[in-house]
C-alpha cells in the first residue's frame, strides 16, 4: 500500500517538474488536433485523450471538421498554404503514404516507453500504417466493420439468440415485426448501406474473393452470381425496415436499438458509441456480435492521427506527448470503450473493457485469428458505383437484384475502359 503510495508521488512529482521546466523554456507544450468525430460518444473519446494529454501538462486544442471529406479539403489545402495542422485524425489507407512522400509527416518514434514499437502493436495496425521508414502514423483504435446491434429486451421478449446467417435474420424478422417491433433499424445514408452490402458480400463471396472485390483495376463481372445473391438479401433486408428510415442519420437509427423500438442493426462497431453515450450499457442493454456469415472474420479499419513537420518546439513536445499517452494501455481502453472499437495494442487489461470490446479483444489476439482490412477506402471509384446502385436500390421498389448488379457492372466497366 505505502510502496504504491511513494511510486504515485514520486510520478506525480516529475511530471510538475518536467511541466515546469518546459514552462520555464518559454511556454506550454500543445496538441492541436483536427478531426470530424462529431457524434457524442465520439466526442466523449476526443475527451479521453484531452484528459491524459493535459495531465501531462500540455495544452489541447481541437478543430472540429464537418465530415471526412471536408477533413481531407482543409488538410490539404492547410499544406499548400504552408501551415499544416499539428495532428490529423485520418483514416488508414493508401493515401496515408503520400504524406510521407511529400515529407508532410514523420516516422513515429520506433520505441515506446522503451519498447519496440512493432512488439507493442498488433501486427496489422503496424503493418497497415508502416512503410520502409517505419510507423508514419500514430494508431488509435482498431474498428470491426463488419459488426451488428440488437436489442437486449427484444430478444429476451421473443426468446431469440442473435442470427448467425442471413436467412436468420429474415427468418427472425418476421416474427419480430409481428411483435410490433421494428426488425431492423438502417438510414438513409449511402456509406450504411454500403458498409450493410459489405457484410452480406463477405458472405457471399467469401474470404479470398472479398479480398479481391476491390482490386483496382480487376473487373467484377466474374463475381456476377454471387452479386446478385447478394443484392437479393439486400432487398429482402430492405422489407423489414420502416418507411421512416428514408430520412433517417445513422445515429438515428442506432437509438433505435437502445430505445428498444428496432431489434437489429449493422455497421461498424463505432455505432456502439451512439449507445453508451446515452447511458446504454453492453450486455445489459444491448448485444454484440460479429455481422451474420461473418464465419469468424474480422473486417477491420484503422482510426489514426498523422503528426505533420510542424517548426516549433511546443507542438513537437505536443506530439510526443500524445504519442506517448495515447499507446498508454489505460487510455486505450477508456478510449475505444468510449469510441467502440478495440486498442490497437498488446497488453490491455480485458477487464477494463466492457462485453462487446472484451470478445472481439480477445478474438483478435488469438493466434489463428481472420482478420481482413477493410479495402473500400482503397478504391473510392468502386465504392462510390456501389454506393450509387445502393441508393438506387432503397429509393425504388421496383427494381430486381439482376438489374442492379447489371448497372453496377456497367458502370465498373465503363471505367475500367476508360483506365486502360
Amino acid at each position: 500500500m505505502f510502496k504504491k503510495i511513494k511510486i504515485i508521488t514520486i510520478v506525480s512529482f516529475c511530471t510538475i517538474i518536467y511541466s515546469s521546466a518546459l514552462q520555464a523554456k518559454g511556454g506550454q507544450p500543445e496538441v492541436e488536433l483536427s478531426h470530424w468525430w462529431n457524434q457524442p460518444g465520439e466526442l466523449q473519446a476526443v475527451d479521453e485523450i484531452r484528459k491524459a494529454v493535459e495531465q501531462r501538462g500540455a495544452k489541447f486544442v481541437e478543430t472540429r471538421i464537418a465530415s471526412w471529406d471536408s477533413l481531407r479539403s482543409n488538410i490539404l489545402k492547410r499544406i499548400s498554404m504552408g501551415y499544416a495542422p499539428a495532428v490529423t485524425q485520418w483514416l488508414a489507407n493508401d493515401y496515408t503514404f503520400s504524406f510521407e512522400q511529400m515529407s508532410a509527416i514523420y516516422p513515429m518514434p520506433s520505441k515506446w516507453r522503451d519498447q519496440p514499437i512493432e512488439e507493442v502493436l498488433f501486427k496489422e495496425v503496424y503493418k497497415g500504417l508502416s512503410s520502409e521508414n517505419g510507423l508514419v502514423g500514430l494508431p488509435m483504435g482498431i474498428h470491426i466493420m463488419n459488426s451488428a446491434l440488437f436489442s437486449k429486451r427484444i430478444y429476451d421478449e421473443l426468446n431469440l439468440t442473435p442470427p448467425k446467417t442471413w436467412s436468420e435474420v429474415l427468418t427472425q424478422s418476421l416474427v419480430i415485426k409481428e411483435a410490433g417491433y421494428v426488425p431492423i433499424a438502417l438510414s438513409k445514408e449511402a456509406w450504411q448501406l454500403q458498409v450493410v452490402m459489405g457484410s452480406v458480400l463477405l458472405g457471399e463471396l467469401g474470404s479470398v474473393n472479398y479480398k479481391q472485390f476491390f482490386i483496382k483495376g480487376q473487373s467484377i463481372k466474374p463475381w456476377k452470381k454471387p452479386l446478385v445473391r447478394s443484392f437479393e438479401t439486400f432487398l429482402g433486408l430492405k422489407k423489414f425496415t420502416d418507411r421512416e428510415a428514408r430520412d433517417r442519420s445513422w445515429a438515428e437509427s442506432v437509438s433505435m436499438i437502445g430505445d428498444n423500438k428496432a431489434a437489429m442493426h449493422f455497421l461498424g462497431d463505432f455505432a456502439k458509441s451512439e449507445l453508451t453515450a446515452k447511458g446504454y450499457v453492453a450486455g445489459e442493454d444491448f448485444l454484440c456480435s460479429l455481422a451474420p456469415d461473418s464465419k469468424g472474420y474480422m473486417v477491420y479499419s484503422i482510426d489514426s492521427f498523422l503528426m505533420f513537420n510542424v517548426n516549433d518546439h511546443l507542438i513537437e513536445e505536443g506530439q510526443r506527448i500524445l504519442f506517448d499517452v495515447a499507446l498508454d494501455p489505460e487510455v486505450q481502453a477508456k478510449y475505444t470503450n468510449k469510441k467502440g472499437g478495440i486498442p490497437v495494442r498488446h497488453g490491455v487489461n480485458v477487464n477494463h473493457l466492457d462485453t462487446c470490446a472484451k470478445e472481439m479483444y480477445q478474438q483478435w489476439v488469438l493466434k489463428d485469428n481472420k482478420t481482413i482490412s477493410f479495402t473500400g477506402i482503397g478504391n473510392p471509384l468502386r465504392a462510390s458505383f456501389l454506393q450509387k446502385v445502393l441508393e438506387e436500390a432503397w429509393n425504388n421498389d421496383g427494381l430486381t437484384a439482376e438489374e442492379l448488379v447489371s448497372m453496377l457492372i456497367e458502370m465498373d466497366e465503363e471505367a475500367l475502359t476508360k483506365t486502360k
